[in-house]
């Protein structure tokens, strides 16, 4: 049997396949060659029947060879989404993390002595109702903390300075306020997130370096972001933008999301005897853990001491200039914002792969300009200029660095869309 379809050619570069309207010609190539053997010309014409029955055979072919290109693509980590990168994951023993909740710290007041029972609702101005973790009584001067859970897990709920309001009255609660903003969830780990993850999850197998610890710690369930600096030197030192404080000979561990004793166990299983580990919370939270070395000891088990810090909550505010055109659609706000914001958090990549986007990270340095990319995908949106800063509103700032300490988080409340005419 011969064709005149191309064919799917495999070659050392991979595997190539031929154009649909090649395809096409091929396809309509052979119902002529059929036709002339019994000596009848054929007209070709796609408004025709034959022409028709061409196109169907044209698409399942087309549609057949993309299926290949898929599964090829699949089975390189540079390019592998879905399915294939979950596989993929596992032969380092890595699973995809599932989504987690936006958590944050409040102050309720409320008679003295009375419980507000676990569940017990407040929302925030973005519509988003959030739920306390554990019962708490309110102390001697009526007043206590609590943390609030977002009931809807992802990186879409969030919450400012005093942005809680109580939703659902429980006897006895009087009022709630939170002095900072909430720790953001995330969602589902991106295929971009997760590659990441997966090649840095290399060093997982090693011990005592600061790429080992971070594997381990990112590893774990919930974990969002790890950030993991070793002073190996002689002297006490004061690291990243925000000068935080490590001792000699000690590790710095930042991590976000995640349960603290399946943290401080993973970080210990890392360490080398001897390594010291911060106490100071720099602009964060220092978290102290106890752990028990089950495994290697019968009771009474030796007690270990492990430190690591939560990263304080830093919002960071975006200006983003459009080209104020005809061709601007009626959503260009929440459009932008929408954009940015899963940049920020999820990262971006062009559908070639050709450009990268990293989410922002603990530690990390934000460049206002790689979120053009991400805007300019959505279209018929031209992005003039893009601002950063600490502060709402920015007019200048291409760049941010956070400190070992710091979270970045933002929001779509946090991004200020503005169209700017062009001549």
């Amino acid at each position: 049997m011969t064709t005149n379809v191309p064919l799917p050619i495999f070659s050392a570069s991979g595997l190539s396949v031929p154009t649909e309207p090649a395809v096409l010609t091929g396809v309509l190539s052979d119902w002529v060659d059929a036709f002339a053997l019994s000596g009848k010309a054929l007209n070709t014409e796609l408004t025709t029947p034959q022409g028709q029955l061409a196109q169907s055979q044209a698409y399942m072919l087309t549609v057949l060879n993309a299926g290949m290109l898929q599964i090829i693509n699949g089975v390189d980590p540079a390019t592998s989404s879905g399915r294939f990168q979950d596989a993929l994951g596992r032969i380092y023993f890595l699973t995809r993390q599932p989504a987690t909740y936006a958590t944050v710290q409040a102050v309720v007041t409320g008679v003295v002595g009375a419980t507000l029972p676990v569940g017990s609702q407040a929302s925030s101005a973005d519509g988003t109702i959030w739920v306390t973790t554990s019962a708490v009584t309110f102390g001697p001067t009526g007043t206590t903390s609590v943390e609030f859970r977002a009931s809807v897990a992802g990186s879409g709920p969030s919450v400012g300075i005093n942005g809680l309001r109580i939703y659902q009255q429980r006897a006895g609660w009087e009022t709630v306020s939170n002095d900072a903003p909430s720790a953001p969830g995330v969602d589902v780990e991106s295929r971009q997130t997760f590659e990441t993850r997966r090649a840095e999850s290399v060093s997982i197998g090693g011990n005592g370096t600061a790429a080992a610890v971070r594997a381990a710690v990112a590893n774990v369930t919930g974990v969002s972001d790890v950030y993991v600096y070793n002073n190996g030197s002689d002297a006490s030192i004061l690291y990243g933008t925000t000068g935080y404080p490590i001792p000699a000979h000690s590790i710095a561990i930042t991590v976000s999301g995640g349960d603290q004793l399946a943290i401080a166990q993973a970080i210990n299983s890392k360490l080398d005897c001897g390594c010291g580990l911060p106490t100071a919370a720099g602009e964060g939270t220092l978290i102290t853990q106890i752990i028990e070395d089950t495994v290697n000891y019968a009771e009474p088990f030796p007690q270990y001491l492990i430190r690591f810090v939560r990263p304080a909550v830093v919002p960071i505010y975006v200006r983003v200039e459009v080209a104020n055109l005809s061709t601007l659609p009626s959503t260009y706000v929440t459009d932008v914002q929408r954009a940015v914001v899963d940049a920020f958090t999820n990262g971006f990549t062009t559908t070639d792969g050709s450009i990268v986007t990293s989410r922002a990270r603990i530690g990390a340095q934000i460049v206002a300009a790689e979120y053009f990319p991400a805007i300019q995908a959505l279209g018929d949106i031209v992005p003039i200029s893009i601002n950063i800063g600490l502060a709402p509103n920015p007019t200048s700032g291409p760049a941010l660095t956070m400190g070992i300490d710091q979270l970045p988080v933002t929001s779509e409340l946090d991004i200020l869309v503005e169209p700017v005419n062009v001549a």
